[in-house]
């Protein structure tokens, strides 16, 4: 579907919102099904290589990285970029279904919050832990060297060796490791961008780092 006409579906359901063609925005009150709402102005340039750039504008939440909001320049923060690279060539394929179940999910965890103080759902930590934590997600396994070596492998190689070995370590193939879960996972991981997995693969390095440092530290 052409980005007019996503466009022209998020209008006929969010019919609050206006569209700016010399912008390049929607914007308007986002009404929550709990009848909740929150004024927000939409970005649309990143898309759809990268998640649109969305903004709270009615000053409800905090410009904090611990609510979920980039301090400079203040856009909300759904997800690691990498995850919604996965989620724009998996299941987010539409602008409509970003507003429904990417925009509108985190709003509605925003006034979860305010009533419990906390969130629902899992988080990832900020900075290069985010980073990582998202990785390990994706591919399903804990140690970071693994999943370091595994995007290292995803940058250099051109397509996917289906017959290779798994990259969790097991011996297995990976069509068979863990009935092919492993596989699907690491389908996941060529969708992104090699741009992406070199940045993030840096990550992986102040990690490593800081850890090291922190062990020599601790020796001394």
């Amino acid at each position: 579907m052409q980005i007019d006409q996503q466009i022209v579906e998020v209008l006929n359901k969010h019919n609050s919102f206006l569209y700016s063609e010399e912008d390049n925005t929607l914007s308007g009150s986002l009404l929550l099904p709990d009848g909740d709402s929150y004024e927000v102005v939409v970005e649309l340039e990143p898309y759809p290589k990268f998640f649109p750039t969305v903004y709270e504008t009615g000053g409800r939440i905090p410009k904090k990285m611990d609510r979920h909001i980039y301090p400079e320049p203040g856009s909300c923060c759904f997800t690691t970029t990498a995850k919604s690279q996965i989620l724009l060539k998996t299941k987010i394929t539409t602008l409509l279904r970003f507003m429904d179940e990417v925009v509108v999910k985190y709003f509605e965890n925003n006034s979860f919050y305010e009533i419990n103080k906390k969130y629902f759902g899992e988080e990832y930590s900020h900075g290069y832990n985010g980073i990582i934590e998202g990785y390990k997600d994706i591919l399903k396994i804990d140690d970071v060297i693994i999943v370091a070596k595994t995007i290292n492998q995803a940058i250099n190689e051109k397509s996917l060796k289906l017959h290779q070995n798994c990259y969790c370590g097991s011996g297995r193939r990976l069509r068979k490791c863990v009935r092919g879960v492993h596989l699907n996972n690491l389908r996941n991981l060529y969708l992104i961008d090699k741009n992406v997995l070199r940045n993030d693969l840096l990550k992986f390095e102040e990690a490593i780092d800081a850890h090291l440092k922190e062990l020599k530290g601790n020796v001394d």
